[in-house]
């Protein structure tokens, strides 16, 4: 009998730690307040941004495990936070390694963005491995997509690149692309256009050996 009271005594103060333990967790949400965070205007997705809320108190040391990332800013209003992330300038997204390229030869992988970010990068690279923005290409980029529709870029033996415009044809760059290349197919692109007949690439490998070939 006096087991069964002891194990009646065991039971019932379980029951009333719970009980405790409900009522003050309970009590504690209420008098705590609702934190509300908000990425504002942000471009990586839902998996991501509650990565980044589990780390707001060591925020600044979590995001540098993101290179793609270029600065952060957080902003607390009473209960609200508001966390806004700037991306470092993308350059194109490559659908067989599935990153993004950044112009500082940064990658990303896709699910780390939302995909309307990702639709937002025209250029697409087809290289078999992510491409690599050499020098030449990173100063010269903006001059060579004012002459070319360009559409798609391929890194081409780790050192040259080929260019796929938006109606098909091939443009064969040089390893080495400068000034005298750039002024040679400003002055001369609308006059091979209307001239020849070329409909697959115009092959500038071996510009610098006065040699281009159209077909």
């Amino acid at each position: 009998m006096k087991a069964r009271y002891q194990d009646i005594s065991i039971y019932l103060l379980s029951i009333l730690s719970l009980i405790l333990f409900v009522y003050f967790s309970i009590n504690y949400l209420k008098t705590k307040p609702l934190e509300i965070i908000n990425f504002i205007d942000s471009d990586i997705n839902e998996n991501f941004e509650i990565e980044i809320t589990n780390n707001l108190n060591n925020i600044k040391k979590y995001l540098k495990k993101f290179p793609f990332i270029e600065s952060f800013l957080l902003q607390r209003n009473d209960n609200e936070i508001n966390i806004q992330i700037n991306l470092k300038q993308s350059f194109a997204r490559n659908y067989l390694t599935q990153e993004v390229i950044f112009y500082d030869n940064i990658k990303a992988q896709f699910n780390y963005f939302k995909p309307k970010y990702l639709e937002t990068i025209k250029l697409i690279d087809i290289s078999k491995n992510s491409m690599h923005i050499n020098n030449y290409l990173n100063e010269n980029y903006q001059t060579l997509s004012s002459i070319f529709n360009i559409e798609k870029i391929e890194y081409i033996d780790d050192r040259r690149y080929n260019l796929v415009l938006s109606n098909g044809k091939i443009v064969m760059l040089p390893k080495v692309i400068d000034s005298k290349l750039l002024y040679f197919m400003e002055s001369n692109i609308d006059l091979i256009d209307k001239n020849t007949n070329y409909n697959q690439f115009i092959d500038l490998r071996n510009f610098y050996n006065k040699t281009i070939i159209l077909k």
